[in-house]
């Protein structure tokens, strides 16, 4: 079987795709590196594959995994959730339009994408720092503390999705408009600051 890392190959001897999965694993944490992506005869290999004990199993002509660095992993982390929230602030004041125009299904379809987009953003963060073994309390930019963004930004869903059960479109219309662009902003900061802050550890001599 050949395994490779990204694209070189490893001298390592191996019964099974999960045998030279977690031997090349081994090798990548040795050399500061983190597996983000493994390839089984040139096809991508699932999460799901990587839980299933029969396919762990089977033998393959080739493994190739691509590794990353812990510091570029959070940058680009950072920098995709800046994205979402980016793609965010425009489904919800396109939710907010619908509604006004009395398209209520169009409307409430976008508003519930952008409630996912904002789960997604805050497991992002709250993940990623996690991997970093730093605490939310010690990350703040300008004027703004991770801490206090958590809680205000939950304090508008909250007070986002009462406005929804009780079906008031002026409310809704409200808070999408008016309460959710200030922790867009404030999350915004926080984003921006991370994931310039893993980029400049991505370049420890620039």
């Amino acid at each position: 079987m050949r395994i490779l890392l990204d694209e070189n190959p490893c001298d390592i001897q191996a019964n099974s795709i999960g045998e030279a999965i977690a031997a090349a694993a081994d090798a990548a944490e040795r050399a500061g590196r983190l597996v983000v992506e493994v390839r089984v005869d040139g096809s991508m290999f699932s999460e799901d594959d990587l839980q299933t004990g029969t396919r762990l199993a089977e033998m393959a002509e080739e493994v190739q995994m691509l590794t990353t660095t812990l510091e570029e992993l959070l940058r680009d982390t950072f920098l995709q959730a800046a994205e979402a929230l980016a793609d965010v602030d425009t489904v919800q004041r396109a939710a907010a339009e619908s509604l006004q125009q009395s398209r209520t299904a169009e409307g409430m379809q976008s508003l519930m994408s952008s409630l996912e987009t904002w789960a997604g953003i805050k497991d992002a963060v709250v993940q990623g720092l996690s991997l970093a073994e730093i605490s939310p309390d010690q990350v703040a930019f300008e004027d703004v503390r991770l801490p206090d963004a958590i809680v205000a930004l939950q304090d508008r869903l909250e007070k986002l999705k009462e406005a929804m059960v009780t079906e008031d479109i002026s409310a809704t219309c409200d808070c999408l408009l008016y309460d959710l662009p200030e922790a867009t902003r404030n999350w915004r900061i926080i984003l921006t600051g991370l994931a310039d802050r893993f980029d400049a550890a991505c370049k420890p001599n620039s």
